[in-house]
């Protein structure tokens, strides 16, 4: 009787810790997979953090380089004021001191200094000046030269305009007046004043 008793205990036993030794297993199983899941969670929470750090950093760096007013492609600066002194002075002799309202405009189109004027606003635009605001300016330059060719005086006075501001700023020139039309350097109403006569002509 005894021998049978101890035979159920020992049964029991065996029975008892095996199932423990199960039990334990699974629970240290399930653990370790718990800790890998928290753990990849973790490092994919850092890889976004990082990720739109970066993503904020570029965005920052280029309102920087687009809100900068003047900038210079690699070893243009000094290409490009010289440009912006030699056609300030080009286009005083051309329009300044009522010269606009008396101008051959049809001669004008085969003038070699006019045609020089041209390319070298190509050459600003593509080559002289880097990613800034500047390059507005220079837009506006190419526009209204085109405009001025048809003979509008106006047009001619604001190309001036424009190339006589970069001047005063770019290369420190000491002018009687600015006439704060260029974007890089300019005020508001100037400007807007300058792109509503734009305006009106392109749609005429």
């Amino acid at each position: 009787m005894n021998r049978i008793l101890i035979s159920i205990l020992g049964v029991i036993v065996v029975g008892v810790s095996l199932y423990y030794i199960a039990f334990s297993n699974g629970d240290e199983g399930a653990t370790a997979e718990l800790e890998v899941e928290e753990l990849d969670l973790e490092e994919n929470s850092e890889e976004t953090a990082k990720s739109t750090k970066v993503e904020l950093l570029n965005e920052e760096e280029l309102d920087s380089i687009v809100e900068q007013p003047v900038a210079y492609q690699e070893n243009q600066e000094k290409t490009v004021k010289e440009i912006i002194a030699k056609q300030h002075h080009y286009l005083n002799k051309l329009a300044g001191w009522g010269n606009a309202d008396t101008l051959d405009y049809e001669a004008l189109q085969n003038d070699q200094e006019w045609q020089k004027l041209k390319k070298d606003i190509e050459w600003l635009q593509e080559s002289g000046f880097a990613e800034s605001v500047v390059l507005i300016d220079m837009d506006n330059a190419k526009e209204f030269m085109h405009v001025a060719s048809s003979g509008d005086s106006k047009s001619l006075l604001y190309l001036h305009r424009i190339f006589h501001d970069l001047d005063a700023e770019i290369n420190d020139q000491e002018v009687d007046k600015i006439w704060n039309v260029t974007h890089a350097f300019g005020n508001q109403s100037e400007q807007d004043q300058l792109l509503s006569y734009l305006s009106n002509e392109r749609n005429e």
